[in-house]
């Protein structure tokens, strides 16, 4: 009535006109509009902030930043583990994850990992086949030995008439045994992995 006056509340009458992303807050005879976090402006009008873009959010530098409204997302990269403001590598090697190939090795790195299939496999590491060392000519056995292919390897075995380890045979010389392997009355000749008998003149067989 103008004798008696009493403060009224714009915020909660609605009067204010603050923005729905702002805080009324009344005031003897006014009021405040103040934007709530995560948005900026006057009270009366609030925008977001995006905060991975203004680099306002503290994720961490292994996770990914996505804006939301009034707000903002950490998602730890793939590779790490953690709730994006702190991020760890996980060794995949160690927990199992990795999805290297039975016969290739697991070398973790930081946020992610490597496989390398083994010696005797060939591949990416995810899938590896064995190599045919004996097709490949990469064996490396003496030319008096025999190339066995194995999963994985191979081996070297010098031929009938031959002894070393495969990688190496040298002729053996029967002629020169401690018990001759001709006859008696023959003659024996060594020749590369094999030998001769001939019967002495006046002898035939």
């Amino acid at each position: 009535d103008g004798y008696t006056c009493l403060d009224l509340d714009e915020c909660a009458t609605g009067a204010a006109g603050c923005s729905a992303d702002a805080t009324c807050a009344n005031t003897v005879g006014s009021f405040n509009c103040t934007c709530k976090g995560g948005f900026s402006g006057d009270g009366k009008s609030c925008t977001d902030v995006d905060e991975c873009a203004t680099k306002q959010a503290d994720c961490d530098l292994a996770a990914d930043c996505s804006n939301t409204t009034g707000s903002f997302i950490c998602t730890c990269k793939q590779g790490y583990a953690g709730n994006g403001k702190t991020c760890q590598d996980v060794d995949e090697c160690a927990n199992g994850t990795a999805m290297c190939d039975a016969n290739a090795t697991c070398q973790n790195n930081v946020g992610g990992y490597a496989c390398t299939c083994k010696q005797g496999y060939a591949g990416d590491g995810k899938t590896c086949k064995d190599v045919d060392e004996c097709k490949a000519g990469t064996a490396g056995c003496a030319a008096a030995a025999d190339c066995a292919n194995t999963v994985g390897s191979f081996t070297c075995t010098c031929k009938t008439g031959y002894s070393g380890d495969g990688k190496t045979c040298t002729d053996i010389d029967e002629c020169k045994a401690a018990v001759s392997p001709c006859a008696a009355d023959a003659t024996c000749a060594n020749s590369p992995g094999s030998f001769s008998c001939a019967c002495k003149p006046g002898y035939t067989g």
